[in-house]
């Protein structure tokens, strides 16, 4: 019952659901594949709990629920040495960027299980864990509820930015790949913990559901190289909007120019974390600053291609050689055109032997983006 309406046997909320394609996972310089958007319209009974539920919000107000978090702690320690729910609190405490994004404790509960949900999809497919990425959750965060109320769905946002430079003006220097789903009911979708449990569950789901050749989803959350996620989530309304943020972080920098002038030189200070990588190539890709788009534009679009057509600058191992000084690298760039420049730096768990060289196979680590005025 509604408003004092009787519901008939026909108005159950009916769910229309979309899962929006990925970026291209090929990490080869030369070659850009993409997928169709596939819009599934189904009714399904995903709602866990009635229509008819007081409403708050992921980062304020959610009720607690002490069945939510199913990933194996207890008092907020962890027996398997990865992070505990009190490690993860205190590091949504000290992280001070994109602070509006801020996932209350409950809300982090409910990522951890999604965390763990998603681990579970990645240990059956033969591929490690990942870990859960707060400034990332953030960046998703930001997405999930600007497409829920703007009212589209995709990769880009309305003031034109692809997923890499949102993480980038965030504060991100690593790779990152991201997953989005949308779906939309024809009554309110509840703010409940198990509401926004079932919703993300559901929408990881039919990530895991594609099969090939369209299965860049699927691809993208089995692949081995990542080892970190951000998770974000966002019910207003009918509409729901989920970002699964994968992150490639195998670097240290410790210089990454952010900003320059045109013809300025600067230099990106870098080292692998890891001893047994070595970095490999460095391609930057041009691009001009993004302009705003529309919701329509928006929804109008597919896949995001991870690098553009323009490439500025190639750095091949045998020339990255000349920057190394024990196992960091100073490397100098210098751009002359005004836009922005996303370099990405590739790594090989083989030292190149040779003066041929190809990106194919390589593990793709950074995501940084300079802006040159």
């Amino acid at each position: 019952m509604r408003n004092g309406k009787r519901l008939g046997p026909l108005s159950l909320p009916v769910i229309f659901l979309a899962v929006v394609s990925c970026s291209t996972l090929d990490v080869s310089m030369l070659d850009v594949s993409t997928l169709e958007v596939r819009l599934i319209d189904a009714l399904q009974s995903v709602l866990q709990t009635g229509i008819d539920t007081e409403q708050a919000g992921p980062g304020n107000g959610v009720e607690p629920s002490p069945t939510l978090l199913q990933s194996g702690t207890k008092d907020g320690e962890s027996s398997s040495g990865d992070p505990s729910l009190a490690d993860y609190l205190r590091m949504n405490d000290e992280e001070q960027r994109l602070g509006d994004y801020k996932d209350s404790e409950q809300m982090l509960r409910l990522k951890l299980d999604q965390l763990a949900y998603i681990n579970r999809s990645r240990r059956r497919h033969g591929a490690p864990p990942v870990e859960l990425d707060i400034l990332a959750s953030r960046v998703a965060n930001a997405m999930a509820r600007e497409a829920c109320v703007e009212s589209f769905q995709g990769h880009w946002n309305t003031r034109g930015e692809k997923p890499y430079h949102r993480y980038a003006f965030a504060g991100g220097l690593d790779h990152v790949s991201e997953n989005a789903s949308a779906a939309w009911s024809s009554a309110a979708i509840p703010r409940t913990p198990e509401s926004y449990a079932g919703q993300m569950r559901g929408a990881h789901d039919r990530f895991m559901a594609e099969t090939p050749p369209n299965d860049g989803h699927k691809r993208n959350c089995i692949a081995r190289e990542h080892n970190y996620v951000g998770l974000g989530v966002w019910i207003e309304g009918t509409q729901f909007r989920y970002y699964e943020e994968y992150i490639d972080r195998y670097l240290d920098f410790l210089e990454a120019p952010t900003q320059m002038e045109s013809g300025e030189q600067a230099l990106i200070v870098v080292r692998a974390m890891d001893p047994s990588f070595y970095i490999y190539a460095l391609s930057a890709y041009y691009e001009p600053i993004p302009a705003p788009m529309t919701p329509q534009q928006i929804n109008r679009k597919g896949s995001y291609p991870d690098y553009t057509e323009v490439r500025a600058l190639s750095l091949w191992p045998w020339e990255l050689e000349k920057h190394r000084q024990g196992d960091v690298f100073h490397i100098p760039v210098s751009f002359e055109k005004k836009g922005l420049y996303y370099v990405q730096l590739y790594l090989s768990d083989q030292p190149y032997s040779t003066t041929s060289a190809s990106t194919r196979g390589k593990t793709q680590a950074s995501g940084l983006v300079i802006r040159v005025r």
